[in-house]
């Protein structure tokens, strides 16, 4: 049985793992803000497309990414200060559904890269490297090892993990069959379901869903099983 100050000492332990756990959390949430707002500046400007520059899902991938990262810069702030967990059930799938958006970028411009690809990305570009390359590696990253997880997820939770991707093709959907969207700025071939076998765009979307929903399994999975590192022999 452990004595007072033992305990005493184990807790001022966890404290200070915690604090730690935060502000690298926080650090890493600055730098994807700043390399988000910066390279989405930088697509604005260069490729000079106007509102159609969100056509594509890394660009709003990033800005969702970007604007979780900077609400999350206050919490962790607010959180070291005062030494207390506000992280909640729907902020956990926000931060969740960033990562697996993240992560389905970094996937496709992977199968991007193939020779087989119809669509080959300039990936060392500034902007096209941070948000296909080094954003999502980060997101991962610190939502894998700094979120506080919520134990087993359902089936249906793991759904809310893909709340970004979802949202993402009804909307791009809904632009393109009006003609808002039109055919010649269709973002990714598969969506060009005017001019390609329906199977064909089915499957597609298919597969990018499993794909979504697996990302969202493994994260999670991991995040439970690996977040606990920064308190690993705490005792």
């Amino acid at each position: 049985m452990k004595t007072v100050e033992e305990i005493e000492l184990i807790e001022e332990r966890f404290k200070q793992r915690y604090k730690l756990k935060k502000a690298v959390n926080m650090i890493i949430s600055e730098i994807i803000t700043v390399l988000g707002v910066v390279s989405f500046n930088f697509i604005w400007n260069y490729d000079n497309d106007g509102l159609l520059t969100f056509r594509w899902m890394t660009v709003d991938g990033t800005v969702y990414t970007t604007l979780i990262s900077f609400v999350f810069v206050i919490v962790d702030m607010f959180e070291i200060i005062r030494y207390t967990e506000l992280t909640k059930e729907n902020v956990y799938f926000m931060r969740l559904s960033a990562a697996v958006a993240e992560g389905l970028i970094f996937c496709v411009v992977l199968l991007s890269q193939l020779p087989i690809s119809p669509e080959h990305m300039h990936i060392f570009r500034f902007d096209m490297f941070n948000m296909h390359i080094v954003i999502p590696i980060l997101m991962i990253g610190s939502f894998i090892f700094n979120d506080s997880p919520l134990g087993k997820l359902s089936f249906i939770d793991r759904l809310r993990g893909c709340w970004f991707v979802t949202i993402y093709a009804l909307i791009i959907l809904i632009l393109i069959l009006t003609g808002i969207i039109p055919s010649e700025q269709i973002p990714y071939f598969f969506l060009d379901v005017y001019n390609m076998p329906y199977l064909t765009a089915l499957g597609c979307f298919g597969f990018i869903y499993a794909l979504s929903l697996l990302l969202s399994l493994c994260l999670s999975e991991l995040n439970r099983k690996l977040s606990w590192v920064w308190f690993k022999g705490i005792n």
